[in-house]
């Protein structure tokens, strides 16, 4: 008796072995693997310019940009992006983007014209973009 109580009180501490012992995994349901959504990098524009820069220190690169990219592709888009700094104040931005439009913004237009584009491969937009700290001129092709 004293030996049968022995063994009971041995056992009771040891650990069974069950299919977890091999597999701490085991009898959990699989988790499947989810990868992380790829990083997709901007598209840099073709031309940046900062608002206020003398034509002439533009308008040859401007000039070379455009004759080139008609070269690779004729039937281009050249999008002219006018950028202000988002101020919180809708009517200073919507004056300071008119300014911007209406000043470098059209003169980089007309010398994308000027370089060979049509008229109708050439588009202005304008928008005040919270990431820019000056007015800026961007150039992208489609």
């Amino acid at each position: 008796m004293v030996v049968l109580a022995g063994v009971v009180l041995g056992l009771g501490g040891c650990k069974l072995v069950d299919q977890k012992t091999f597999n701490p995994q085991a009898g959990k349901a699989p988790q499947p693997y989810i990868p992380p959504a790829p990083v997709v990098a901007p598209i840099p524009p073709l031309i940046e310019l900062v608002g206020g820069t003398p034509a002439h220190e533009w308008e040859g690169p401007v000039d070379q940009m455009t004759r080139k990219a008609l070269a690779r592709k004729p039937a281009i888009l050249f999008v002219v992006k006018c950028l202000v700094p988002a101020s919180g104040n809708s009517e200073l931005d919507q004056l300071t983007l008119v300014q911007l439009v209406q000043g470098d913004g059209q003169a980089v237009a007309q010398a994308i014209t000027h370089a060979g584009a049509p008229l109708q491969q050439v588009e202005i937009t304008a928008m005040p973009d919270s990431t820019v700290t000056k007015p800026l001129i961007r150039v992208y092709v489609q």
